[in-house]
């Protein structure tokens, strides 16, 4: 089993989003659907006053920072950060306003001279090595409150789990051990603690449950491993085209329940947190 390598991990991570950004934009986030449904439940429960000064920590293509220049006025600010230079450029050009910019830097070394009223961060803190040092940088550049948005465990967000699951039993040393990985905070319970951990209080917990229609399962099969599993495609198309097809057969048969009229419907399980 390989070593994981925080370095080597952002690396990879920044490489793999300045490629996929823009079919995950276009194609995906900037439409709300599925998971996305979430950001106006982020931003309503960020309660943004028109005067507050907001951070959006991986701020990716601007998903959430378009949604939160809507309830700033010329008196407020928006700042975004992300190590996606491709997604950051969509970004700016999807919101050119004097009191929004974007910053290409790493969450992990965050470093602002004032404090922000409100901080948001949408499906960006279970993917980033030392979670702690992210929280208690913001904690200490917070005045206000904290938005967290992730996605449920392996059983609650099966879009994710239905080929991973197979890709991991045939192939299970693809990612080193102690990797982040999406379901990282899929119990609420964990967020929770890490936040307490880090001297957050006022902590409450929201459960969705959205629905995304992935199409038919080569549609599917075909979008999952040209964005989702982008960065370990070439690993599993190297193991060869047996492996492969008993990874998408048994994807194919875990899918079979969410399956109506050819089209695969999935439940999709979003934990939004608050704390101040």
């Amino acid at each position: 089993m390989p070593v994981f390598d925080p370095i080597e991990y952002k690396i990879n991570s920044r490489t793999n989003w300045n490629t996929v950004a823009p079919d995950y934009h276009y194609g995906w986030a900037n439409k709300h659907v599925g998971p996305f449904k979430s950001t106006l439940e982020v931003v309503r429960m960020a309660e943004i006053n028109p005067q507050d000064k907001v951070l959006d920590i991986a701020c990716g293509t601007g998903v959430v920072s378009s949604e939160v220049s809507r309830h700033i006025d010329k008196d407020g600010l928006l700042i975004g950060v992300d190590m996606s230079r491709t997604a950051l450029s969509i970004a700016r050009h999807s919101l050119g306003k004097s009191n929004i910019n974007f910053f290409e830097m790493d969450a992990e070394n965050m470093a602002f001279r004032f404090t922000f009223d409100k901080i948001l961060c949408q499906y960006g803190i279970m993917f980033f090595p030392n979670v702690g040092k992210v929280l208690d940088t913001a904690r200490k550049m917070l005045k206000g409150k904290i938005v967290l948005a992730v996605h449920g465990t392996a059983e609650d967000v099966p879009y994710f789990s239905s080929i991973m699951r197979p890709v991991l039993k045939h192939i299970p040393d693809i990612r080193p051990e102690g990797s982040p990985n999406v379901h990282r905070f899929g119990n609420a319970t964990d967020l929770k603690e890490e936040l307490e951990r880090t001297g957050f209080s006022d902590i409450t917990v929201a459960r969705h449950v959205f629905s995304y229609d992935a199409g038919t399962f080569d549609e599917y099969w075909h979008d999952y491993m040209h964005s989702t599993a982008n960065s370990i495609r070439k690993k599993i198309e190297d193991m060869g085209n047996k492996i492969v097809q008993s990874i998408k057969e048994e994807a194919r048969q875990n899918v079979s329940v969410y399956t109506r009229e050819d089209r695969i419907i999935f439940p999709w399980t979003v934990i939004v947190v608050s704390a101040s």
